[in-house]
């Protein structure tokens, strides 16, 4: 779903506890959209000062830390248009109009694109 977020220029948030991890995660999701590039905002790591980028009207790939998304997000709302991703509990925070959306992959190659993330996960928990 984020990959396909992405590819439709969407506007995503990543929450993580360790900070360090997102950029990574960030870099494999625009990796995966290949052959296309992502032309638009990317900020590794949004501190509480920096919350007014959330309000951006252009796509942008943003990660943010759990303890701050904690704290900012009891302070403020956000546009309905931003897809929130939670990486610790793999599940969307917020569940908003632009979520529902977004489609599936193309068959076959969608299914065959997602059965790859299945396996290159699970050799990674294997080794793990």
């Amino acid at each position: 779903m984020l990959v396909t977020c992405l590819l439709l220029e969407r506007k995503v948030v990543l929450i993580k506890n360790q900070i360090g991890d997102i950029a990574l995660i960030m870099q494999a999701l625009i990796s995966l959209m290949n052959p296309f590039t992502w032309h638009f905002t990317i900020i590794t790591y949004l501190t509480a000062e920096m919350v007014e980028f959330l309000e951006a009207p252009v796509p942008f790939l943003i990660g943010v830390s759990t303890k701050t998304w904690e704290m900012i997000g009891s302070v403020k709302e956000f546009p309905d248009d931003i897809i929130i991703f939670d990486l610790e509990t793999q599940q969307l925070k917020k569940i908003a109009a632009s979520v529902v959306d977004i489609p599936e992959l193309p068959k076959p190659f969608g299914e065959e694109l997602l059965n790859e993330f299945r396996e290159i996960t699970n050799r990674k928990e294997r080794r793990l």
